[in-house]
C-alpha cells in the first residue's frame, strides 16, 4: 500500500513542478536557517565546555573599591595574582597565571606577528589541552626556572613550519630569546576564551616571559589573569568567600605606602569558565534564533496555503478513491506520502543551508560570537532537524486532511465537480492571512528596532580622522629591558621623525593606546580629583599619552587654550588637555577649565588644564571624561600616521625605515584608521545586514503567501464581482470592496501584533530590545504590511477590473 502510495504521489507531484519546487526551496531555506540557528544556541547555551570537570573551572576577577563604591572593574593586582597562586587556598585545587600580549618574532622570515600567552604549568593541565605533537609545560618549567620553551598553536605549525614532524626542539625568537619548541596543540583544540572573543593564542611561554611590568600590588591589567580548579565537592560561594578574606587581610598592608590608592579595598569574584567564555553571546543567539523560528511560521503560513489549494484541485482525485472505497484516514496517508516526499527533499536543501551558515558563522560574519570554532553539523542538530521534519510533516498533513470533508468530496463527484465542490473556506483562508500578518509584523518590528539602532552607530560621526590616516603598532624588542626609558624615547622619535621624513607621509606623532585601536578591549579608568588632599571629590576618566603630532593627526580639535610643545612631549610636563565633557564637569564644580588643576587621587602634586578638545563618538563607548598627557610612549608605542590621498603604506616598508634607526624596533600591527574603526562596529554592520535580510525575506514571504490566498479568493468570487460590474459597478467600486474584506484579517493580525508588543514592552521595559523600541519601530512595520496588502490586493484584482465585465461571466 505505501509503494503505491508513494508512487501516486511521485507521478502526481512531477505535474506541478512548479508547486514541488516552490515548497522544497521555501521550507529548505527557512528550516536550514533554524536549524542553523538551534545548532548555534545549542553550542553556546547547552553544549558541554570541551574540558574535563568544566563546573569546576573558574576565572578570578576584581573590583577596586572607595568608601563601598565600586571605581574600577576587572581590578587584579598583579602581584596578588602571583601570590595567591603561590599559596594554598581551601576548596581551590590548583591555580593557573595567564598573560596575553602581542609580539613580533624575529627568526623568522618577514618578522610575522603572534599573539602570546604567558601561562604556568597549570593552565594547560587543568583544561586537558590536546597536542599534535610533545608535551605540555612541566613543574621544572614552572613559575622562576626562566626555562625558555614554547608551545606553538597548530595554526603557526602549518603556516610557518609546513606541518613538519620535526618541528619540536627547533625555536622561535622574541626579544632575542629563542624559546625551544617543545609542544604543537591539537587542531581541534578549542582555547578558553578569558580577554577578547576573537583572541587566538599563537605562541605559548612559561609566565617568566610574560610581557608585563614587574609585578605591585597597585597594577593591574586586563591582559592578567588567575584562574583555577575547585577541588571535588568545594562550594564555590565558601571558597570565594574565603579567597576574598585572604586578599582583604593582605590588601592595605601592601599598598600603603601608595597615597593614590589609600581607603581603597579590594573584592575578588569567581566567574566560571562557562560564564566568562558565553558572556553575552546568549542574547545574540537567542533573539537569531526567535528571528530565524518566526521566519518559519511565515514560511508554514504560505506552505500551508499552497497545499490546501493543492488539495482543492484534487478533489476529484480524491472523490474518485472515496467512491472506491477509500476511508478518510487512506485520503489522510495520501497527502502525508505526499507532504514526505516533499519535505523529505527540503530536508536536503536544508542540510545544505545549514552547512552554508555554519561555515559563515566560523568565519566570523556574524560578528565575534562564542564559541564559534566548535560549531559543526553533529549528530544532535541532524537528530533536531529530522524530528521537527517529522513533526512538521504530520501536522500540516494532519490540518490539510481535516480541512478536506469527506462527505463534500463525495458529493464532488456526483455533482460533477459544477459549483459543488471541495473549497477552502473563507474562514481559513482569514486565518492563515492573519498568522502572516501577525508574524511578518511582529519580526519588522524587532528588525526595525535593531536595524535603527545599529545605522545610528554605524554613520554616526566619530569626531576622529579617519581620512588616510593609520595605527603603527611598534615593538622594541630587547630595548624595554637593555635601554633606559629616555634612551628609547630618543629611538622612537627617531623613529618617528623617519616617517614625517617620509615622502608620502604628512605627518606622524607617537603616544601610546589611542581611544580607539587594534586593541578591542577597553583599557582601565583612572581617578583624579579637582583638589589636593585625602578623599576628596573624584572625576573618573580615560586616559592617552602622546605627542602634539600625534593628536593632531587622530583628530583631536583644539576648542579653547593650547596644544603641548614636543619639549613638553619629551620632560612629561605636568600639563594636560581634556575634553569638553571633562570641562563642563569642573565648570559644574564653580571652576573655569582652562588653568585648572587635576590631582592624581590622594595626591598633591597639581597638573594644569592648558587646553580643551572636541568630545569623541566612538563605537560601544559611552560618553566620558577623557585626559590627554604629553609623553613620548617608550615601552609599546603607538605611532599614528597621516598619508598622502592613495598612498598605503606596508608593513615591509615601514621595517626598512626603522631598521635605520634600530634593528630591534619593528611593526607588529599596521592598520588604518577605517579598518580599526570598521573592526569595532562590525557586531552593528552585522545586525544591519541580518535585520535588512531577515526582513526582506520576511517580506517576500507573507507577500507570496498573501497574494496565494487572495488570488484563490479572487477566482472563487470571479462570477459574482462579473455579476457586479455588469449592474453598474465601478473598477474602484470593486477594489473597494474586495480591499474591505482583505484588510479585515490584516487589522485583526495587526491588532494582535500591537498587544503583544506592548504586553512585551511593559513586562520587560528594561530589556536592551525593549528600550530600542519607539513609535516609528512599530509605525513602519505597519504601514508597511498594510500597503503590502493594498498592492496586493490591487494585483489579484487587476485581470477582472481592468477588462469589461462579461469577460469575468466568461472565466467563471
Amino acid at each position: 500500500m505505501l509503494k503505491h502510495n508513494l508512487l501516486i504521489a511521485i507521478k502526481s507531484l512531477a505535474r506541478v513542478k512548479s508547486y514541488a519546487l516552490t515548497i522544497i526551496m521555501t521550507l529548505g531555506v527557512t528550516l536550514g536557517v533554524m536549524v542553523a540557528m538551534y545548532n548555534l544556541n545549542y553550542q553556546i547555551i547547552a553544549a558541554p565546555l570541551p574540558y574535563p570537570d568544566q563546573d569546576r573551572l573558574i576565572l578570578v576577577q576584581g573590583q577596586l573599591l572607595a568608601d563601598g563604591e565600586v571605581k574600577r572593574e576587572n581590578y587584579l593586582p598583579f602581584l596578588g595574582a602571583i601570590e595567591a597562586y603561590k599559596d594554598q587556598h581551601p576548596g581551590i585545587e590548583t591555580f593557573a597565571l595567564h598573560n596575553i600580549s602581542i609580539d613580533v618574532e624575529q627568526s623568522l622570515p618577514n618578522s610575522p606577528t603572534f599573539n602570546t600567552g604567558a601561562i604556568t604549568p597549570e593552565f594547560m593541565q587543568i583544561i586537558d589541552a590536546p597536542l599534535a605533537l610533545g608535551r605540555h609545560f612541566t613543574k621544572d618549567e614552572g613559575l622562576d626556572s626562566n626555562q625558555p620553551v614554547a608551545i606553538i598553536s597548530y595554526d603557526v605549525w602549518q603556516t610557518h613550519f609546513g606541518g613538519s614532524s620535526e618541528v619540536l626542539y627547533r625555536s622561535v625568537t622574541f626579544k632575542g630569546i629563542s624559546f625551544i619548541i617543545v609542544g604543537v596543540t591539537a587542531e581541534h583544540f578549542a582555547e578558553p576564551v578569558l580577554a577578547t572573543p576573537t583572541w587566538r593564542t599563537d605562541v605559548w611561554f612559561p609566565y617568566d616571559y610574560r610581557d608585563t611590568p614587574d609585578p605591585v600590588w597597585t597594577f593591574s591589567s586586563n591582559q592578567v589573569h588567575l584562574v583555577g580548579k575547585l577541588a571535588k565537592d568545594a562550594d564555590i560561594n565558601r571558597t570565594q568567600l574565603a579567597l576574598n578574606n585572604w586578599v582583604m587581610a593582605r590588601y592595605p598592608a601592601a599598598v600603603a605606602d601608595d597615597p593614590t590608592v589609600a581607603n581603597t579595598e579590594v573584592k575578588w569574584r569567581f566567574t566560571t569558565y562557562k560564564e566568562r567564555i558565553i558572556g553575552d553571546a546568549g542574547n545574540t543567539s537567542i533573539m537569531m534564533l526567535a528571528g530565524s523560528v518566526v521566519l518559519l511560521l511565515i514560511a508554514l503560513s504560505n506552505i500551508g496555503n499552497l497545499v490546501l489549494s493543492r488539495a482543492v484541485e484534487q478533489q476529484r482525485a480524491f472523490a474518485i478513491q472515496a467512491a472506491l472505497g477509500a476511508q478518510p484516514h487512506h485520503l489522510f496517508k495520501q497527502v502525508l506520502v505526499e507532504l514526505s516526499l516533499l519535505f523529505a527533499a527540503a530536508l536536503i536543501v536544508a542540510t545544505g543551508i545549514v552547512s552554508l551558515i555554519l561555515g559563515l558563522l566560523k568565519a566570523g560574519y556574524a560578528g565575534p560570537l562564542a564559541r564559534l570554532d566548535e560549531l559543526s553539523l553533529n549528530m544532535n542538530t541532524v537528530l533536531f532537524a529530522i524530528v521537527l521534519t517529522l513533526i512538521l510533516n504530520f501536522a500540516l498533513a494532519w490540518v490539510v486532511s481535516k480541512q478536506l470533508n469527506y462527505n463534500a468530496i463525495i458529493g464532488a463527484l456526483q455533482s460533477s465537480g459544477k459549483g459543488s465542490g471541495v473549497q477552502v473556506s473563507k474562514r481559513t483562508r482569514q486565518v492563515l492571512v492573519s498568522m502572516q500578518v501577525f508574524f511578518c509584523i511582529s519580526l519588522l518590528v524587532l528588525c526595525v528596532s535593531i536595524f535603527k539602532q545599529s545605522w545610528a552607530q554605524l554613520t554616526a560621526p566619530t569626531h576622529i580622522n579617519t581620512e588616510n590616516t593609520a595605527q603603527i603598532a611598534l615593538n622594541v624588542g630587547t630595548l624595554l629591558t637593555d635601554m633606559s626609558p629616555e634612551q628609547r624615547a630618543t629611538l622612537v622619535l627617531d623613529a618617528t621623525e623617519q616617517l614625517n621624513q617620509h615622502s608620502d607621509v604628512v605627518r606622524a606623532g607617537v603616544g601610546s593606546y589611542p581611544p580607539i585601536s587594534y586593541w578591542l578591549e577597553q583599557f582601565s579608568s583612572y581617578h583624579s580629583q579637582l583638589e589636593p588632599g585625602m578623599d576628596k571629590p573624584i572625576v573618573t576618566h580615560k586616559r592617552v599619552w602622546g605627542t602634539r603630532g600625534y593628536f593632531e593627526t587622530f583628530g583631536l580639535t583644539l576648542t579653547q587654550g593650547r596644544h603641548f610643545t614636543d619639549a613638553e612631549a619629551r620632560d612629561r610636563a605636568p600639563v594636560v588637555i581634556i575634553n569638553e565633557f571633562m570641562a563642563n564637569m569642573i565648570k559644574a564644580s564653580g571652576k573655569e577649565p582652562i588653568g585648572a588643576k587635576l590631582y592624581a587621587r590622594n595626591s598633591n602634586e597639581p597638573i594644569t588644564v592648558v587646553g580643551i578638545v572636541g568630545d569623541l563618538n566612538l563605537p560601544n563607548q559611552p560618553p566620558i571624561s577623557r585626559t590627554y598627557r604629553p609623553r613620548v610612549n617608550t615601552g609599546y608605542p603607538i605611532i599614528v600616521v597621516e598619508t598622502k590621498p592613495n598612498v598605503q603604506l606596508t608593513r615591509q616598508s615601514i621595517n626598512d625605515l626603522l631598521a635605520q634607526v634600530h634593528s630591534q624596533i619593528r611593526v607588529y600591527d599596521l592598520q588604518t584608521t577605517e579598518q580599526i574603526l570598521s573592526s569595532h562596529l562590525k557586531s552593528q554592520r552585522v545586525a544591519s545586514i541580518f535585520t535588512i535580510v531577515l526582513s526582506a525575506v520576511a517580506v517576500i514571504l507573507a507577500g507570496i503567501g498573501i497574494y496565494g490566498v487572495f488570488s484563490y479568493a479572487i477566482a472563487l468570487r470571479r462570477y459574482e464581482l462579473g455579476i457586479r460590474m455588469s449592474i453598474g459597478a465601478t473598477p474602484l467600486a470593486i477594489f473597494k470592496l474586495v480591499l474591505a474584506e482583505n484588510m479585515l484579517p490584516f487589522l485583526i493580525a495587526a491588532t494582535s501584533a500591537t498587544c503583544a508588543l506592548l504586553i512585551s514592552y511593559f513586562s520587560a521595559a528594561s530589556t536592551p530590545i525593549m528600550q530600542m523600541m519607539t513609535v516609528w519601530s512599530w509605525f513602519i512595520p505597519v504601514a508597511l504590511i498594510a500597503s503590502l496588502v493594498i498592492g496586493i490586493t490591487l494585483l489579484s484584482t487587476w485581470k477582472i477590473i481592468r477588462r469589461p465585465a462579461q469577460y469575468a461571466l466568461k472565466g467563471a
